[in-house]
């Protein structure tokens, strides 16, 4: 006879709860929303303040600095202002996961209802 090593009241007893509040992914595409609209404000500010650089004493090396600061700041490869860019769209794109997948799980709970309704009739 093969014997549990452990008495059974020692396994504790484990039920998930898999159930997700279907108002969570709308939530969090709202929240993500509204980082994606306070970012595409503050770029529109940030873009226009870094194209308005101006040398800041008015002599050769203070304009080429400006000119640097600039390209580096909006229109470089590692432009700040690109990477910004980039996390806004990533920003967007969250967004509309997280309403798809909304409208995918209340789907999905909608007709796991509507059978489970069917079969109790």
């Amino acid at each position: 006879m093969i014997r549990p090593s452990a008495p059974e009241a020692d396994v504790p007893d484990i039920h998930p709860d898999l159930r997700v509040d279907p108002a969570a992914p709308a939530g969090a595409a709202e929240t993500l929303d509204r980082a994606a609209s306070r970012l595409a404000d503050a770029l529109r500010t940030l873009d226009a303040d870094a194209r308005r650089v101006e040398p800041w004493l008015g002599d050769p090396a203070s304009a080429e600095a400006a000119a640097r600061y600039a390209v580096h700041a909006a229109d470089g490869p590692d432009a700040a202002i690109g990477r910004l860019r980039t996390l806004h769209a990533e920003l967007l794109r969250a967004r509309d996961a997280a309403g798809a997948i909304g409208r995918a799980y209340t789907r999905t709970e909608e007709s796991t209802t509507d059978a489970v309704n069917r079969g109790v009739r």
